[in-house]
């Protein structure tokens, strides 16, 4: 690691490849792969790859990512790269625990979210449900109607001559003979046999 005044400045390819136990060209590929997105590392006078912290810290995100087995290499690449373009500089430890608060609040809104749809087709199935209710009751109580209508006693036939001439009363009409009893059954009478 090249040193000024006591600051670390520039890892080489061989630094770098040491430190994350990988091999060297392991470490070109990683480095070919975030050129490729556009990351520019400096180069010695004979060509070769030096490393700030922050391009050391993407490839050790990226090999991280990749052993997790979260993401491909290429989304791990596009990743790094990234936050490479933003600036992002951080120290190792400091990135982990990072790393980690920031996909614990990632998931914990994931979750918030997933709960409150739930809870909102909750609601709407609970709104289905009265709705089909209520309409179930509706049914039932015209249901109830129509057999209390079929099922109500026919007025005997002297009840019913005595409505019709209370309604009527007739002025100078001579009396009539009353009609014979009908005794026919409930149904014989509905159905007029």
């Amino acid at each position: 690691m090249k040193e000024k005044g006591g600051e670390r400045l520039m890892m080489t390819p061989s630094e770098v490849s040491t430190r994350l136990k990988i091999q060297p060209s392991t470490l070109r590929k990683y480095s070919a792969l975030l050129e490729q997105e556009g990351i520019q590392f400096k180069r010695t006078h004979k060509n070769a790859r030096l490393y700030t912290d922050s391009e050391y810290i993407a490839i050790e995100s990226i090999i991280a990512t990749v052993h997790s087995g979260k993401k491909s290499l290429e989304d791990a690449v596009i990743e790094a790269s990234r936050q490479l373009k933003k600036g992002v500089s951080v120290a190792p430890r400091e990135r982990d625990s990072d790393d980690i608060a920031a996909a614990t609040l990632d998931e914990v809104k994931q979750l918030k979210n997933q709960i409150q749809q739930q809870e909102e087709r909750q609601k709407e199935r609970d709104m289905m449900f009265v709705e089909i209710l209520e309409k179930m009751q509706k049914k039932i109580d015209q249901m109830e109607a129509q057999q209390k209508q079929l099922l109500a006693p026919l007025p005997e036939d002297s009840e019913l001559e005595a409505l019709e001439s209370s309604s009527q009363e007739p002025e100078n009409e001579p009396e009539t003979v009353a009609p014979k009893k009908d005794t026919r059954g409930l149904w014989a009478r509905i159905w007029n046999k």
